[in-house]
């Protein structure tokens, strides 16, 4: 089945697919570019921007798609749902509330109000029976779309919600792995949102997060395990770490800077990750046990910020990467961005638009290697709430972003950077 909507082209008729469908045939051209007949008089019955179904379609050339007359059914225009009736409708509808979910510009809440819709002419729609999320360690039924499940029961937060843009597809794979109980390495530079959105997925997930921080960890020993104390009784006692409850927990573990902790970690840190599952304290004390077993429903995820800026970091050894799903993050576009900014800070449009803009031309100049460093969200954020707090819009911009660079003799990174803010 596809859908599809007429609409004025100027004064011209014109159809178009709605977008992110999959056709019985790869395309040798853009979507957008394929020639589309269909028959006009039954479509013009309509009013224009009405949205079709049909599964009554072919390719007569392989940049032509004709949409034949029959089973070519109006859906619904604007708000307004068209009746449908007899059993032959129920899969379009299905078709069509899939769609929805599947796509982020409608969204769970628009499928559920859709699937409301028509019900007055029969159709019914058991949402907790098709979107029942699987039990933890059996096989899916047969024909699960896992993805619109996660989307039913867990849908993407709002920047209303959490204050920054979470890309849906990145969302629904953080989900879909904590479900599966893969490890998950989030890569990304500073400030883009790494370990707030762990915090959001964890409060989603109704799990507990528990943050080890890799970069403090000196000895990994103490840090992952524990330590031999002398206690009361004047014998050695074996004291374990906070980590050793962390692993044994069924929560969210998150070793936050993988790349700041010191390479003898990674031997602790292996069992954990591969499928022993365990926690070596082959230090503990005789009567402790020597390996604790994961939580079956734990789930590690890590973050790492990788670049030659970032100072105190290791690469990271392959044989821990290759036991992570890597996930890579960057900065929100610049609408989303501005959006951020206002939500969080109050700052206006005009000024939220002008420190995006000069954020992302550092940024690209950072890309380029004409830059040492970017400017992060955070520090856009540090800059609009300067300017809430009434300081003049380019002060605020050089106090939060000149300190990221350093002066110099000749033309210095400062006078680039000053060169940009002034273009803005």
């Amino acid at each position: 089945m596809i859908l599809f909507r007429a609409f004025l082209e100027g004064t011209s008729f014109a159809i178009e697919t709605l977008p992110g469908q999959s056709f019985e045939k790869t395309l040798p051209i853009n979507v957008k570019d394929i020639k589309i007949t269909a028959p006009i008089s039954d479509i013009l019955k309509f009013p224009m921007g009405t949205v079709f179904c049909t599964d009554g379609y072919d390719f007569p050339e392989e940049d032509h798609l004709h949409i034949r007359k029959e089973n070519v059914t109006a859906m619904y225009y604007g708000d307004d749902v068209f009746p449908l009736s007899g059993p032959e409708s129920t899969p379009m509808v299905d078709f069509l509330i899939d769609y929805m979910i599947d796509h982020s510009e409608f969204g769970v809440d628009k499928a559920k109000e859709m699937a409301t819709k028509y019900e007055p002419y029969g159709y019914t729609f058991d949402w907790d029976a098709k979107f029942a999320m699987p039990t933890a360690g059996e096989p899916l039924p047969a024909g699960t779309n896992l993805k619109r499940t996660i989307a039913a029961n867990y849908p993407v937060p709002t920047k209303e919600e959490c204050g920054f843009h979470i890309e849906p597809d990145i969302w629904y794979l953080l989900v879909r792995n904590v479900l599966r109980g893969e490890n998950t390495l989030l890569i990304g530079p500073t400030g883009s949102g790494k370990t707030e959105l762990l915090n959001h997925l964890a409060k989603a997930m109704s799990k507990e997060l528990h943050i080890q921080d890799m970069g403090t960890v000196q000895d990994a020993q103490s840090a992952l395990l524990g330590v031999h104390r002398i206690g009361k009784s004047g014998h050695s006692e074996f004291e374990f770490a906070p980590f050793v409850s962390h692993v044994k927990s069924n929560g969210i573990v998150l070793l936050d800077e993988l790349n700041r902790a010191p390479l003898a970690a990674n031997n602790i840190l292996f069992p954990c990750l591969d499928n022993r599952r365990y926690l070596p304290v082959d230090v503990a004390c005789e009567e402790c046990d020597r390996q604790v077993p994961v939580g079956d429903e734990t789930v590690f995820f890590a973050t790492a910020n990788l670049g030659s800026e970032y100072s105190g970091t290791n690469a990271i050894d392959r044989a821990l990467l290759d036991r992570f799903f890597p996930i890579e993050l960057s900065y929100p576009n610049e609408a989303d961005e501005v959006n951020i900014l206002m939500i969080r800070t109050g700052v206006e449009e005009k000024a939220a638009e002008a420190i995006v803009k000069v954020s992302n031309e550092i940024r690209k100049q950072y890309k380029d290697q004409e830059l040492s460093t970017p400017v992060s969200v955070r520090h856009t954020l540090q800059t609009a709430g300067l300017v809430v707090d009434g300081f003049e819009l380019t002060n605020a911009i050089q106090s939060v972003i000149m300190p990221l660079f350093e002066d110099g003799i000749g033309t210095s990174e400062r006078s680039k950077v000053l060169s940009i803010i002034a273009a803005f």
